[in-house]
């Protein structure tokens, strides 16, 4: 029986950006899997992506019921544990960190360290989707092992999901003593960073993240429409109107106005929440978000290297609001009109067809946040411009139909020359991720359709191709779908992929190679 979660919890949640569990497991699995992970590291190659392949018992942690059942009250009882995993290890300094405060920023890591110590939000993989205020991906940190404050446990800035960028730490939330198995479910763009380690012992910390194929409704246990302020909510900041505005969209119901008081003080992220959750107006809203077309929003500012030559990688500094392949975060005009609602549908449907594509990208987008259907998104799937088709297929997938499958599903075999260049230093390039969105969108439809024998028949033979595509991205999600889809040819597909994948898990490196 999944642990679901209270009113109250999902607005702690909808407040602090996350929520600390304890895995509700036989203490000695974590012994397991921490014993498992360092061995890995010592003997082993670098797993990635398959650490959980390597270590199965990782899956127990994520099914389990507390765990299982705080996700699936947050993002549906079909959500997608997306097959990006990452290990974070922290390596000891060699030294006292007792001179660091829980703020301070990008403090020296132990070298061979993967967790970053600089505040930041999470990148997207393989490469960027949007930045959703509402929860539609979250991140599962998981700690096999008791880490007291002096081995460095990751910290947080609560309610920083719905900056726009990285500021001054406020919030910091970094606890004396994490229990082994706790599991930290995350808004996927909150502030984190790691800290260093004073310890003897290296930190370990696998991350997980979860994705919604549903829409909003409540999947947890729900009795009551109200917005309360939880006794548990930590930003001084906090802005109701955005709390309340959320809370009433993932309850299913439409926002209404709130009256609070104006904000006080000058902190920038608070003011922006302000503008975007009371008082801009549909026009202004209309009016800023035109103001940002012709500029080029749409394409990169790339890094420079010594001779002047750019480098697949983002130019962060000050983190303008422009696509980059980290997470886009749309224009406060966008997130505002999302706000705004139904008085805003027209105007939004005309912006689709407008000639910059930064305008049709943020346009897209508030449809989709606004659960608007038959907006007219499928037109923009013939764009050439790979960013419009990007956050098309992820509209189009979160409002979940079946009539918009045919335009769709080509999209598996995406490919144009002025794709298919690394975007990215991992060598990831557009088209991937145009697939890549493709798949996310089949699955959420398919989700949402439920099991259908002539749904299974059109979708078969896309699917099983995507199987063999040479983005394993890509290959997961298809193989999820034809699951999904409940068909003995489409589980037959999906079970052929899976075994002829099978990693051997009792199998320990050069020590024991076969």
């Amino acid at each position: 029986m999944q642990h679901l979660l209270t009113d109250s919890q999902v607005q702690e949640f909808i407040i602090n950006g996350y929520l600390s569990l304890q895995a509700d497991v036989e203490p000695g699995l974590h012994d397991q899997i921490d014993a498992q992970l360092r061995f890995s590291i010592e003997h082993e190659s670098w797993l990635g992506n398959n650490v959980a392949a390597r270590i199965p018992q990782l899956h127990q942690i994520v099914r389990c019921p507390v765990v299982n059942g705080a996700v699936q009250s947050l993002l549906g009882e079909n959500f997608y544990c997306h097959p990006h995993r990452a290990i974070h290890r922290s390596t000891p300094t060699g030294s006292s960190t007792l001179d660091i405060t829980a703020d301070t920023e990008a403090p020296t890591m132990g070298r061979g360290s993967s967790a970053g110590s600089a505040w930041h939000q999470d990148a997207q993989s393989p490469l960027a989707r949007a930045r959703h205020h509402l929860p539609r991906y979250l991140i599962g940190f998981y700690f096999p092992h008791t880490t007291p404050r002096a081995m460095g446990p990751t910290r947080l800035q609560a309610g920083s999901y719905l900056h726009a960028r990285p500021h001054a730490p406020s919030g910091v939330v970094m606890p004396e003593l994490v229990e082994a198995g706790t599991f930290m479910l995350v808004h996927f763009d909150m502030l984190h960073a790691g800290f260093p380690n004073g310890a003897e012992r290296d930190r370990l910390m696998i991350k997980f993240v979860f994705t919604r194929t549903a829409d909003f409704a409540p999947s947890w246990a729900h009795r009551s429409t109200d917005w309360q302020t939880p006794d548990t909510a930590m930003p001084a900041w906090g802005c109701k109107a955005a709390h309340a505005y959320l809370w009433a969209r993932v309850c299913g119901t439409t926002p209404e106005p709130i009256e609070h008081p104006p904000a006080s003080g000058q902190d920038e992220s608070l003011l922006r929440l302000e503008r975007i959750y009371h008082t801009l107006s549909l026009e202004t809203a209309l009016a800023e978000l035109c103001a940002s077309a012709g500029q080029g929003r749409h394409t990169r500012l790339l890094v420079r290297d010594k001779q002047g030559h750019e480098r697949p990688r983002d130019d962060v500094r000050d983190y303008p609001i422009r696509w980059n392949e980290r997470a886009i975060v749309m224009e406060d005009a966008t997130y505002a009109l999302v706000r705004i609602g139904a008085p805003a549908v027209p105007e939004l449907q005309a912006l689709l067809a407008a000639e910059d594509p930064w305008i049709q990208i943020n346009a897209a987008f508030a449809l989709a946040e606004m659960g608007v259907r038959d907006q007219g998104l499928h037109k923009l799937l013939e764009s050439s411009t790979q960013q419009v088709v990007r956050q098309s297929l992820d509209a189009l997938g979160i409002v979940g139909q079946p009539a918009d499958l045919p335009v769709i599903t080509p999209l598996l075999q995406a490919s144009q020359p002025a794709w298919e260049r690394s975007e990215v230093e991992r060598g990831w390039t557009a088209a991937d991720q145009v697939r890549l969105n493709a798949a996310f969108a089949i699955l959420n439809i398919v989700s949402r359709h439920g099991p259908d024998p002539e749904l299974s028949a059109s979708l078969l033979a896309p699917l099983s191709q995507a199987l063999e595509d040479t983005n394993g991205y890509v290959a997961a999600v298809a193989a999820e779908t034809l699951v999904r889809l409940q068909q003995p040819d489409s589980i037959a597909a999906a079970v052929q992929y899976l075994s002829d994948r099978r990693w051997d898990d009792t199998l320990q490196g050069h020590l024991k190679a076969y």
